[in-house]
């Protein structure tokens, strides 16, 4: 592709990235919570309305029984956390389960696609986690959570 004087160039807006690596022990939560600290990112609609995330981190049981799993989830808003959301947290389509025979700590990620977003509207994606609540609710562990948004063309 060549680009000549007078051609109209849209860009993309950058790529956005957030990621911590706080121990979180002994998760009890079968409901979705933020955690400390709260992992979330900012970014503008792309002109696609289309960006792709990829969500994850690192996971483990290391109860006796090793049953317990640990859902990581987005949640995102226009605006900020307090704003209208866009897409709840739900594990289904674009979260991470971990295993639960994981008694050392696995890493992984999930890739999905988000559409329909509005060109140049702010909006913010955060970090939500669960736990399965199996016999020993009390001893899933985070090692790291990530969130890499690039906006589509």
């Amino acid at each position: 592709m060549t680009i000549v004087d007078g051609d109209l160039v849209r860009t993309l807006a950058p790529s956005s990235f957030i990621g911590d690596d706080t121990l979180i022990a002994n998760i009890t939560s079968t409901s979705y919570i933020t955690g400390t600290p709260e992992v979330g990112v900012y970014f503008v609609g792309p002109p696609s309305g289309r960006v792709r995330l990829t969500i994850g981190g690192g996971f483990r049981d290391n109860g006796a029984s090793a049953v317990d799993r640990v859902f990581l989830a987005p949640n995102l808003f226009r605006d900020s956390s307090s704003g209208v959301e866009v897409l709840a947290s739900s594990v289904t389509l674009r979260g991470y389960i971990s295993l639960a025979n994981d008694t050392e700590f696995q890493y992984g990620c999930r890739v999905s696609l988000i559409e329909n977003l509005l060109p140049g509207q702010l909006y913010y994606l955060r970090a939500m986690y669960q736990t399965s609540g199996g016999t020993d609710p009390d001893t899933a562990d985070i090692a790291a959570r990530d969130i890499i948004v690039i906006p589509m063309p």
